[in-house]
């Protein structure tokens, strides 16, 4: 992940965890957040929606845009 930086844009396909903190710009799917939530349900995401790094995209294609990187993510600031 050395080569992105805020405001790339990445693709993510089902199946695939989300690899940074982000917004959806295109397409939906379903997201385990179980890692970072404990909640068993998975959460619907579409465009204009912010997803987590570490997440699972369940179904579907995202198309995103990285928010913030590793150091600063969600995750990061929990730990």
């Amino acid at each position: 992940m050395d080569e992105v930086t805020v405001e790339d844009e990445l693709i993510v396909k089902a199946g695939d965890h989300i690899p940074l903190d982000g917004v959806v710009l295109e397409g939906s799917c379903s997201v385990d957040e179980s890692m970072l939530t404990g909640e068993s349900m998975p959460v619907d995401k579409g465009v204009n929606d912010e997803v987590i790094g570490g997440t699972i995209n369940l179904d579907g294609r995202l198309r995103m845009q990285v928010k913030a990187l590793a150091q600063d993510s969600m995750l990061a600031k929990i730990i």
